[in-house]
């Protein structure tokens, strides 16, 4: 078990892998540094320890007393850290005031013959001990019995304020820092009673006849001033006598400004512990919280009853991320969240894993309350979110499993929720579904996939087919695209759409990018050298490979070793990749360009980004998405906005190729437009190398 600390120590702060949790623990880090300086700042060694007798806090004063580094004590028993403390007196107060919970003050000798001041002050958290020697003091008490002159002198220099009172509690003697605390004249306090400087405190006998006894107190008293303002204080009041008359002693400290510190304290453990529960964007429990009470769900659930897990995935956020920024990403899940939050009750425990993934967990839920549930969080997305002056649609992809029924345990219930949640995602988005055991082996299979995946290069199972791209006006082949194409030892020839996601997802994409950009432009050269004439070959680049520091250094590597002129090789990017960082990728597609390296933007226009960036970029060609050709049902699309699309690119210098063309008829309404290259079924499918010349030839 974990012990929460009373305070922490500076730099002490848990090290995090999540860039939101890095920033929290930052913020945490920097208060806590303001406190300990305020800590550092006080006249008074102090320490803190916990219920469990752990040191959670210690000063370099206390580090000192103890004969230890800082922090070095911090976490250990205090006995470990200061074993001369065994037999002590001052550990059997601190014993009598952690049980009893009351606040004391005691006088100490220490083994070097030094007198310590010890204030003693008892919480729910532990013990916050004040203590500072006191050995000069007692020395000077001593000589004022001697001396009632060098009484006096050090009576009226003590920093603190001291009041001595007759039996009757009148002032007597007053010295300068009470006169300057309180306002009064030493002969303006003389004869004046006490409770004309308190705020309602009350001496009980009980009180005074402690005193009587020989006891000292520490007491927490609201004096007045003169002009009628107050303060809280601490009093420690004792009883001595002097030529056979009573008198008492009142040592006077201001509590303003450790009043003010330990509020701080207390302020910063409460934002720590929000720091480290709830998540620092959208204020939502966190991982952490969430398993935490997820758990106590399922430790108090009735055999009869269920618990619900929903995991919420928001579609195409990256997307939308991409597009309009972090800041305006940050937004919308703030957004998002209180949509969310709005449409559960309280008593369901609503939490932010990261990015844009949000987990639900519900008591007693059934399946149709958890069907309740998720048609609530999806229909809290339908109304359009504004970002950057402009209305999204923001769905979501759920997955649902429940306990006992899919998983016994919390973390097998959020895998299985996970894996439900990519169902829901792969079906069409915006839906959700619960978790099937067969989900689990389709799971399995990817595992495997991947797993085949990696070691697919090393063995030669990858090969290129390429398809035709064709000029409009000469109706030659003027340019090839470059297709992977996986032939799998067992499963036989699999699709890209199967393995392209978790070569990204994985980062195989690099490795297998780079041997497709060198096979290609290496076949190339060759067909440019059989053909004697120039062919384009485009090839596509991912996210990934573009955000390498040294692509460009590979470009040009590959052009070398194999030849091939620059201007005879495409690369083909998308959106989401050209705008990761946009000054970063405009820098490298500028050393591309200069290379003579030709730069296409493939699937344009699926995207958020708009045009905004076509004129930053140096970008020579557009790919029209078959979507922009094709209405729904087969139909040619609106001549009008294919025309305005194409006269957009010409004007900006860029030529545009039209994919997915199956038809003569899309084909002549492509060559109206004055379309520049199209590519598809009705010219030419994908095909090996070996099959490319003809289409070279006619």
């Amino acid at each position: 078990m974990t012990h929460p600390p009373v305070y922490k120590l500076q730099g002490q702060i848990a090290h995090t892998n999540d860039p939101f949790d890095l920033m929290a623990a930052l913020d945490a880090e920097r208060s806590q540094q303001r406190l300990n300086a305020m800590l550092e700042s006080i006249g008074d060694a102090f320490f803190a320890v916990d219920r469990d007798w752990r040191v959670t806090y210690a000063n370099r004063k206390a580090a000192s007393f103890a004969g230890v580094e800082l922090n070095t004590g911090i976490g250990h028993k205090l006995l470990d850290v200061m074993p001369a403390l065994e037999g002590h007196e001052s550990l059997a107060r601190y014993r009598e005031a952690m049980a009893s919970g009351h606040a004391c003050a005691f006088e100490t000798r220490w083994a070097n013959g030094s007198w310590y001041e010890v204030r003693v002050y008892p919480s729910d958290d532990g013990l916050s001990v004040y203590f500072h020697d006191i050995t000069d003091k007692r020395a000077a008490a001593d000589a004022l019995r001697k001396s009632e002159q060098r009484f006096r002198n050090l009576f009226q220099q003590a920093g603190d304020a001291i009041l001595i009172t007759d039996r009757e509690l009148r002032v007597v003697a007053a010295n300068a820092s009470a006169c300057a605390v309180f306002g009064y004249s030493e002969d303006e306090f003389a004869g004046r009673s006490v409770s004309d400087i308190d705020s309602g405190f009350s001496y009980e006998p009980a009180l005074l006849t402690s005193l009587r006894a020989g006891h000292t107190h520490l007491l927490r008293i609201t004096k007045r001033r003169r002009d009628g303002s107050t303060f809280l204080t601490e009093v420690r009041v004792s009883r001595f006598e002097d030529g056979g008359q009573e008198f008492f002693q009142a040592i006077i400290r201001d509590l303003t400004e450790r009043d003010a510190v330990e509020r701080q304290l207390r302020e910063s453990e409460q934002r720590l512990r929000e720091l480290a529960t709830h998540d620092t964007l959208t204020g939502l429990p966190n991982r952490a919280l969430l398993h935490e009470e997820l758990q106590a769900m399922l430790d108090t659930c009735a055999p009869d009853a269920s618990v619900a897990v929903l995991f919420l995935d928001l579609d195409r956020f990256k997307d939308i991320n991409d597009s309009f920024g972090h800041e305006l990403g940050d937004a919308l899940l703030c957004e998002v969240a209180a949509r969310l939050r709005r449409a559960l009750r309280t008593e369901r425990v609503f939490a932010r894993l990261g990015g844009d993934e949000f987990v639900v967990a519900a008591r007693g839920s059934s399946r149709t309350d958890a069907e309740s549930i998720a048609a609530k969080l999806l229909n809290a997305l339908t109304a359009p979110v504004r970002v950057g002056g402009q209305d999204v649609i923001i769905g979501a992809s759920i997955g649902i499993s429940l306990y006992p029924h899919d998983a016994a345990t919390r973390e097998q219930l959020f895998q299985a929720a996970d894996t439900a949640m990519y169902r829901a995602k792969a079906a069409g988005r915006n839906r959700y579904r619960f978790f099937e055991p067969g989900m689990t082996l389709q799971t399995q299979a990817r595992m495997a996939l991947e797993l085949s995946l990696r070691p697919a290069l090393a063995r030669g199972e990858f090969e290129l087919h390429y398809q035709p791209r064709v000029d409009l006006r000469s109706m030659r082949v003027v340019a090839l695209e470059a297709l992977i194409r996986w032939n799998h030892p067992e499963l036989g020839r699999v699709a890209p759409g199967e393995f392209i996601g978790i070569a990204e997802e994985t980062g195989l994409i690099v490795e297998i990018g780079r041997w497709v950009l060198l096979e290609a432009c290496r076949a190339t050269q060759a067909l440019v050298a059989e053909h004697g004439r120039p062919v384009r070959v485009s090839v596509n680049v991912s996210a990934r490979q573009l955000a390498q520091p040294g692509f460009v250094g590979e470009v040009r590597a590959v052009l070398e070793a194999t030849g091939l002129a620059p201007h005879c090789l495409e690369l083909e990017l998308t959106e989401s990749a050209l705008i990761e960082d946009l000054e970063v990728t405009a820098s490298m597609l500028g050393e591309l360009g200069a290379l003579g390296v030709k730069l296409a933007v493939d699937d344009f226009g699926t995207g958020y980004s708009g045009l905004t960036y076509l004129r930053r970029l140096p970008i020579d060609v557009l790919k029209l998405d078959r979507s922009f050709v094709l209405q729904d049902d087969g139909r040619i699309s609106a001549f009008d906005f294919v025309k305005a699309f194409v006269d957009m690119a010409h004007a900006l210098r860029m030529s545009v190729v039209a994919e997915g063309v199956e038809t003569a008829e899309v084909l002549d309404f492509l060559r109206a437009a004055d379309c520049d290259e199209v590519q598809g079924y009705l010219l030419a499918r994908p095909m090996p190398l070996s099959a490319l010349a003809p289409h070279l030839r006619d």
